[in-house]
């Protein structure tokens, strides 16, 4: 694993940030998120678990954790073997680093990401798990009084009184009472008994009662959401005899183990891919300007071809749908994106308003695609610093994103109904500009 990736460690309390060694933070996270004293191809498992979402996301935040491992000389030892044993191995999905969920005690079997995220991911499937059963987390319970109730969900229960008919389905049931409200016979535990007994074993002071709940006891087995890795479990695999690649293997489905080549300095884009989709082409024309009679297809796919090399340059992996003039349907361009799985996909386009003097670049992406949104920002800023004139980042709502299974952003980079704007699309270096606003705009979303 190259020695230059490092990860941002942000301690906002001491509003102090540094860079650190990727295997570094690795180390000091590992004695953080899993108990030292488990077995070393668990502690290996783990490691690679924490490298590969580092991998996928540098940046750390958290207060005191340097400090502590500093200090922390006892297991050191052991963190630091688990550490360098695996030294560079990441968990790939279809060659991409995944989210390496993972939690203490998944209670008998892990659960599958829609349940809990509500959206499926491919490796994060429900397997099933006895190996954590004999852990303190197996059962616990938690007492809850009506009030602790009402004070956390924030609710109002009923006002309970003598005259309240209540049950507690499978305890106490079939109460019957006469028409003065003594009890005259009910059902606990399946068995039937008088009113009048009840109240004489248990010291009541007549029959005259009501029964109703005064607390919540909650009987929990596991902790945490269930997803991927389950720790207690990795533990009594690897005692079992189990490796840390048996491990892994186990908990993401269809995932492999290997080392993943990183971003530098000079390709900051390594290992990303992205699909640029330029708009129409071949009979489907699109818009075409007034002025000068330029084409929608043509612009797009001039901008896409430069787009991907320079993208191309700086280590992205790019598809693009068409890469020269032929007609694509809307389907065909969802089916090779979905057949990629890229991380993005922008699809490029120019705008056109007839009789009007609107112009500018606007960004689409789908309703709640927060990372197309982040992503929709960080190119509006980049393009605007170019000074381009931009219309902003907005939510759409058109059919190719209801169909791509990927992040997914429409770029119209201006109007072609604008004779201004419409010239400066013959401009070369306006062109570039256009081009390096998306970039440096994908570039900093990723840093």
């Amino acid at each position: 694993m190259e020695s230059y990736f490092k990860i941002r460690y942000i301690n906002r309390r001491n509003h102090e940030e540094l860079e650190m060694p990727l295997e570094k933070m690795v180390g000091i996270l590992l004695s953080l998120e899993m108990d030292t004293n488990f077995h070393i191809e668990a502690l290996k498992a783990q490691a690679i678990a924490i490298r590969t979402n580092l991998v996928k996301n540098p940046i750390v935040e958290g207060e005191g954790m340097i400090e502590g491992w500093e200090k922390d000389d006892e297991n050191k030892g052991k963190i630091k073997k688990a550490v360098d044993d695996t030294q560079g191995l990441v968990i790939l999905f279809n060659d991409k680093p995944i989210d390496a969920k993972y939690h203490l005690s998944c209670g008998g079997s892990t659960e599958n990401s829609e349940n809990v995220v509500n959206h499926r991911i491919a490796y994060l499937r429900r397997v099933l798990c006895e190996h954590c059963k004999n852990n303190i987390y197996w059962r616990r319970e938690k007492d809850f009084t009506l009030e602790d109730m009402e004070r956390l969900l924030k609710v109002k229960f009923p006002k309970m009184d003598i005259g309240t008919e209540s049950e507690i389905i499978g305890f106490i049931e079939d109460i019957e009472k006469d028409e003065h409200g003594r009890v005259k016979s009910l059902r606990v535990a399946g068995e039937k008994i008088s009113g009048k007994e009840l109240a004489k074993l248990l010291n009541l002071n007549s029959t005259r009662y009501s029964i109703f709940p005064t607390g919540v006891k909650f009987i929990t087995r596991g902790k945490g959401h269930g997803m991927g890795l389950c720790q207690y479990g990795a533990n009594v695999m690897a005692e079992m005899g189990y490796t840390y690649l048996d491990i892994l293997k186990y908990y993401f489905t269809g995932t492999e183990v290997r080392k993943h080549i990183l971003p530098s300095i000079k390709k900051p884009l390594y290992g990303k891919t992205i699909i640029i989709d330029p708009g129409h082409g071949g009979e489907d024309e699109g818009y075409k300007g007034d002025t000068t009679g330029l084409l929608e297809k043509d612009l797009a796919l001039k901008l896409s071809l430069r787009l991907k090399a320079e993208l191309t340059d700086l280590g992205m992996q790019v598809h693009l749908t068409r890469e020269e003039d032929i007609t694509l349907s809307i389907t065909e361009r969802i089916e090779e994106a979905n057949r990629i799985r890229s991380d993005f996909f922008i699809s490029i386009h120019a705008d056109y308003f007839n009789s009007s003097s609107l112009k500018g670049c606007e960004i689409f992406h789908f309703r709640k695609d927060y990372n197309s949104q982040k992503l929709g920002f960080h190119i509006l800023r980049n393009l605007k610093d170019k000074d381009i004139v931009t219309r902003g980042v907005k939510e759409g709502n058109f059919y190719i994103f209801r169909g791509v299974s990927t992040s997914s952003l429409l770029i119209e980079i201006g109007y072609l109904s604008n004779p201004d704007e419409e010239q400066k699309f013959l401009d070369e270096s306006y062109l570039e500009s256009i081009v390096q606003g998306i970039v440096e705009g994908i570039i900093e979303y990723y840093k």
